[in-house]
């Protein structure tokens, strides 16, 4: 084997090296470990308890800055095992779940087949939603994209949807675990009728009186599916912060452009009649604005609210802004950062390692008088 091809080998290996691709076994293994180290940490904080109340007897002053520093370092060291504690569990439930699915399907090739499918139609879904939201009336869609079609292909894919999810919850150990961690999976499969279908059900077309909710609820399963789908992409992007300053901003965004549609998006009219464009009219127009004063941080300068309501959203939205940015800008500057120190320690191991064989020559040499 060429010295390059034993490389990709190592770096295959080492890439294996995750809950994802372990054995439960050795997953299980790991948590035992992990629940040891919580217990030999609790002792530690038992005794430093100890020692920490010896040094207030004796009226010790230093012990109020040790006692800050060491609660600062358990309380982390805590945090970060119970959080490893929490990785593990949900690796041993989510490697369950996937060999219970690969066997029954016949193969992992066909899971990851399956998989690719649930994410596609999960884009599909989307795309159909948010177009069905913001296309306008019938006469101006193509025929092929009316309200009654893209009802009946989200039908479709929300069949789909409910069966992947009832046939991954057959295959959990914890039903427990599959409802905490994938309930989004069956709200997102539930389909919700648009007004036109709702108005073709006879009767039922007196509940007409209720086609804000209706909105409603149509517009949240848009944010539903497209949190699973960031659910189904999570681990492309390794980065816990980042993922949750997303998700908080998405959600935001969105909740701003409906609350600012609701309040401010009513037609213009002026004193002779002529209707002006409203920046904030349509339901686009809103996402579009709530998501410029979100990442410009109110400098998008495309509606001013008038309502206090308005201004109250647009400071929220501001605020949100300066967060998301802040934690990108962070994440960014870590792996820079992180990737400085990597080259940092690997400098450092090649200077030990020669330091190492200038050591092993000395001890080689005899130094005997001549």
């Amino acid at each position: 084997m060429s010295t390059t091809n034993e490389f990709k080998t190592i770096l295959a290996q080492l890439h294996n090296i995750h809950p994802s691709k372990l054995p439960v076994e050795k997953l299980r293994e790991m948590k035992k470990a992990v629940r040891e180290r919580l217990e030999q940490l609790t002792e530690r904080a038992k005794h430093f308890q100890q020692t920490a109340s010896a040094a207030l007897e004796r009226s010790d002053p230093d012990v109020l800055r040790h006692a800050k520093d060491a609660a600062a370092k358990l309380q982390a060291q805590n945090q970060n095992l119970q959080e490893l504690d929490s990785k593990l569990e949900t690796a041993i439930q989510g490697r369950i779940i996937r060999d219970n699915m690969a066997k029954k399907i016949g193969s992992t090739r066909r899971l990851a087949y399956l998989e690719t499918l649930i994410l596609a139609l999960i884009v599909l879904v989307l795309g159909l939603l948010v177009y069905d939201n913001v296309a306008g009336p019938e006469d101006v869609r193509p025929s092929w994209l009316s309200s009654r079609n893209i009802f009946w292909i989200d039908l479709v894919c929300c069949t789909i949807f409910m069966s992947e999810f009832v046939f991954r919850l057959s295959c959990a150990e914890s039903k427990k675990y599959v409802w905490r961690h994938h309930w989004i999976d069956f709200v997102t499969s539930i389909p919700i009728p648009g007004e036109a279908q709702l108005a073709r059900f006879g009767r039922v077309a007196r509940l007409a009186r209720f086609a804000r909710l209706l909105r409603l609820l149509r517009f949240l399963r848009i944010f539903f599916v497209l949190w699973r789908g960031m659910d189904k992409l999570q681990d492309v992007i390794d980065v816990k912060m980042m993922k949750k300053a997303i998700r908080w901003a998405i959600f935001v965004t969105l909740l701003g452009a409906m609350a600012i549609y609701k309040l401010e998006g009513a037609v213009e009219v002026g004193p002779d009649g002529a209707e002006s464009p409203n920046p904030v009219g349509t339901a686009l127009l809103a996402v579009w604005w709530s998501f410029t004063t979100v990442l410009t941080g109110g400098f998008g300068d495309i509606h001013n609210p008038v309502s206090i309501t308005g201004q109250l959203l647009t400071g929220i939205l501001v605020i949100t802004g300066m967060v998301v940015i802040s934690v990108f800008t962070a994440t960014l500057t870590s792996l820079f950062v992180g990737e400085q120190s990597e080259e940092i320690g690997q400098l450092q191991d090649e200077l030990s390692q020669k330091i190492d064989q200038i050591g092993e020559r000395l001890d080689r040499l005899d130094f005997t008088d001549t």
